[in-house]
């Protein structure tokens, strides 16, 4: 292993640097001027920072850069900041030897494996800490030990437990540095059994990173790892692969498992632009164009299929009672297995959250109140289908008539579900059924290709079947870019565009159309050129979305260096590999009431812990925000008694609803503070609108956090409603962060149900309104020093993306698919730019304005 030379040329001593972000500064500045590093280096290594803590102990530091950014790294050097009177690098800890590193291979572990020699030795810390001649900080951080740690070293077996071992080259390509050394420290501390590596004569305690550091183990180094214990063999199984897999670092010049290599771009020059494609198609001829909203963006070039809903037409003609019981009953039992199959084939394709709406027909399906009506009716001699119909069509006018709009969305849900029993009862018992058929099936039978489907509106049953393979682009009359529909199809990444009007009904089944979702527009009846153009567009559009792809695991990084950290909203334990998979930096919004829905009991402390902890082994020390329950409103669990509220959006939800039930909030706060101790964690408290109930939550979250014995953590808000927003100068003085929750912040902003359906499409998260709310909310944070991220639909727009972080917005949290567009969006223009285009839609009038802008 070759050691670097440790230069006075690249020690600073006695410098004074007030807080963590001036030191490491000071270190990258030194590195810049050795020449070792390209200027952007710097901003690298404070992306770090933001991603783990690079204090090792006994006041010392190592900022690095992120892996993805050796690129930047003209040699590897090392540089030293001395800071007699120390800084804080985090609470509790001060720094006063700030080592900052620049790797390319593994010349760098000499100096780290002698960092730890001097971390066991406090007194050398102190002395090096207040040197005057850098020559003594030489000689202390390039000093080798050769002689074998004791045993004492590693650690200690369990008494009469017989160790088991392997060997293990180390993969990567700088050896076992500090990333992948926390990394298996981590996974190690997961285990019961004692674990211990050797490399040479030289043997650490696997579940101490510092220990760890100390080995000095270079790129294809052979290391043993022994593991004594109840589950030594489990233990040792997952550390080898850990290992082979290259503990987060990169193998083979690319990402872990050879995914995601790097694209290094334009290098020649610190300053060079990286352009992003145009992301619009413009048509070469002037032809006829329908507009509507954006609801997931894209381009299709296909021939229209009109699709309309199946009509069923019941007449009422009874047969024996026993045998229309029989058919009503299993019409229901048949029902709730399609039910369930579509739930569970959409969870599979697009996430637990995008099935949620599928467990709420299962729940109008099961009503013990409808079954009990539509039983008597049968009993008084009717048939099951007509008073099915019948008592289904009355609970559904009822709904429609009650003056809360939110609750449109129920009276469409009662219907696709009274709809799905029908067609199984049509014809049964004697009943006459004529349905007008069912066009979608028909879609299997196409021979030209996939098609634009166009259609007033889809139910949630409806957009659940569709084929991605055989829909090319959605459009429909009415609905809103925060639909089901628009949900599932984001999530399926086919293009579509909502609320377009009733003319779109209009065009001839088989006409073919160019679909520009991304900018909201069908255009009928186009000129060969413009096809011709199109599908040039949507061959370059993919290919662009395949280079997206491949780069998914670079940071944000605009062209001037500033940096947006993109994470990603969950629902579940296993969508956190998927978000790290994805290229997700931390999850920004793990929706915790997914645990506590569709059962009749809430979940146990011990049950939520597990989950949280699946979580943070999943994310390997990456950030994970858990919002706590935020139920009421739309999502209710039948094992929580409420009293009836004729408009639940504005009644009891979210924090409310926990301050006012702690026997279901403290145990979830419980089981997040012992979560806590296997990596970062952050609480967020969902629906927070005055002082009062922050204040109430933070007192009961303190009151855990003393009796568990946890360490604190961040707590933050999410900003969902406009008091909030008015009052973030007050919030921030107490909170540690926002979380902006733009679909929320949109519907009650402009006072309109967001899942109306015919409101539905102004509801949209770049209305110039809402961006001043954006605005006013980071302006407020950043007053007392606070960070500001958000985490709604807004933030998966690659436009809105852009805004979002010239508004001062530093962190987005998105569903998955999003993560690599907006990552590449944001890589495409620069700060000072976002900044500008900012200010352009905070000038604008009406949404549309702002979709028109450019970001390029």
């Amino acid at each position: 292993m070759a050691m670097i030379a440790l230069t006075p040329q690249n020690i600073r001593l006695r410098a004074a640097s007030p807080t963590k972000e001036d030191a490491i500064r000071a270190a990258g500045k030194v590195l810049v001027e050795s020449g070792a590093i390209k200027p952007g280096y710097v901003e690298s290594m404070l992306g770090r920072e933001r991603q783990a803590n690079t204090y090792l102990g006994n006041g010392i530091a190592i900022p690095h850069g992120l892996q993805q950014d050796r690129a930047l790294i003209n040699r590897t050097a090392v540089s030293v900041v001395q800071v007699p009177g120390g800084v804080e690098w985090n609470p509790g800890q001060t720094v006063r030897l700030v080592v900052g590193i620049a790797a390319l291979s593994d010349e760098h572990i000499g100096i780290l494996s002698a960092l730890t020699d001097v971390l066991d030795d406090p007194a050398s810390a102190e002395r090096l800490a207040h040197a005057s001649d850098p020559a003594e900080i030489i000689a202390g951080l390039t000093r080798r030990d050769e002689k074998a740690v004791s045993a004492e070293g590693g650690a200690i077996a369990h008494e009469g437990a017989t160790a088991l071992s392997r060997e293990v080259a180390v993969a990567g390509n700088a050896g076992l540095h500090a990333r992948p050394a926390t990394l298996f420290s981590d996974l190690a501390r997961s285990f019961e059994s004692e674990i211990n590596v050797a490399f040479g004569a030289r043997t650490a305690n696997g579940k101490s990173m510092a220990s760890l550091l100390k080995l000095g183990v270079a790129c294809g180094g052979i290391i043993r790892i022994s593991a004594a214990g109840p589950d030594a063999a489990a233990a040792l199984d997952a550390l080898v692969a850990a290992v082979k897999g290259g503990l987060g670092d990169e193998v083979d010049g690319g990402h872990p498992e050879g995914k995601g290599a790097r694209t290094a771009g334009n290098g020649d020059s610190d300053g060079a632009q990286e352009q992003a494609p145009e992301l619009v198609w413009h048509p070469v001829s002037e032809g006829h164009r329908i507009g509507g909203v954006s609801a997931s963006p894209g381009i299709a070039v296909a021939r229209v299929f009109q699709y309309q809903t199946a009509r069923i037409v019941v007449k009422d003609c009874p047969g024996e009672t026993g045998k229309e019981e029989l058919a009503f009953r299993q019409a229901v039992a048949e029902a709730g297995l399609q039910i369930t199959r579509i739930h569970d084939s959409v969870q599979h394709r697009a996430g637990k959250a995008e099935a949620g709406i599928f467990r709420a027909h299962l729940a109008l399906l099961n009503d013990e109140e409808l079954a009990a009506e539509v039983l008597m009716l049968i009993d008084a001699g009717h048939s099951a289908a007509w008073s099915w119909q019948s008592v289904i069509g009355k609970r559904v006018e009822e709904l429609q008539h009650i003056e809360n709009e939110r609750l449109a969305e129920r009276a469409a849900d009662l219907h696709d579900v009274g709809q799905r029993v029908l067609r199984l009862l049509s014809g049964a018992g004697g009943s006459q059924a004529a349905a007008s058929g069912d066009r979608l099936a028909e879609l299997a039978d196409l021979s030209d290709g996939p098609v634009i489907l166009v259609a007033d509106d889809l139910s949630p049953s409806d957009t659940a079947r569709l084929d991605p393979t055989r829909i090319a682009g959605l459009c429909t009359a009415s609905g809103g870019p925060t639909s089901h529909t628009a949900i599932i199809a984001r999530s399926l990444d086919i293009p579509a565009v909502v609320g377009a009007g009733a003319s779109v009904l209009e065009i001839a089944d088989g006409e073919e159309c160019i679909l520009e979702a991304t900018a909201g527009l069908l255009f009928t009846e186009p000129s060969r050129e413009d096809l011709d153009s199109a599908r040039a567009f949507h061959a370059t559009l993919r290919e662009r979305r395949n280079v997206e792809f491949q780069r998914r695991f670079e940071p944000a990084l605009m062209t001037d260096g500033h940096r947006v950290e993109v994470s990603a909203n969950i629902g579940k334990v296993a969508e956190a590999a998927a978000a790290v998979e994805m290229g997700a930096e931390g999850v920004g919004l793990m929706r915790t009431e997914f645990l506590f829905l569709g059962r009749d009991t809430p979940p146990s402390e011990d049950e939520q812990y597990e989950a949280y902890a699946g979580m943070i082994r999943a994310l390997h020390g990456l950030p994970l925000i858990l919002r706590t329950l935020d139920i009421g409103g739309d999502k209710m669990a039948s094992y929580i008694s409420l009293p009836r509220e004729d408009n639940p959006f504005l009644g009891v939800r979210g924090i409310r609803l926990c301050l006012r039930q702690p026997e279901i909030f403290l145990p979830q706060l419980r089981a997040i503070y012992r979560a806590s101790a296997l990596g970062p964690v952050r609480i967020m408290f969902p629906m927070i609108t005055t002082l009062e109930d922050l204040r109430a939550a933070r007192e009961l979250a303190e009151q855990v956090r003393l009796e568990t014995g946890a360490a604190p953590v961040e707590i933050g808000i999410m900003v969902e409603v406009p008091s909030t927003v008015l009052m973030a100068d007050e919030f921030a003085r107490e909170v540690d962060f926002f979380s902006i929750g733009t679909n929320d912040l949109t519907q009650y902003t402009m006072a309109m149900d967001r899942l109306h359906a015919s409101l539905g499409k102004n509801v949209d998260g770049l209305h110039p309104a809402v961006l001043r709310m954006v605005d006013m909310t980071v302006r407020g944070a950043e007053k007392h020093g606070k960070w500001v991220g958000v985490c709604g639909g807004v933030a998966g727009d690659p436009l809105g993306a852009v805004i979002l972080s010239g508004l001062g917005v530093s962190e987005l949290s998105m569903s998955l698919p999003s993560i690599p567009s907006v990552k590449a969006a944001l890589r495409g223009v620069s700060q000072s730019r976002a900044r500008e285009l900012a200010g352009k839609a905070l000038a604008c009038c009406t949404a549309m304005e702002v979709r028109q802008l450019l970001p390029g």
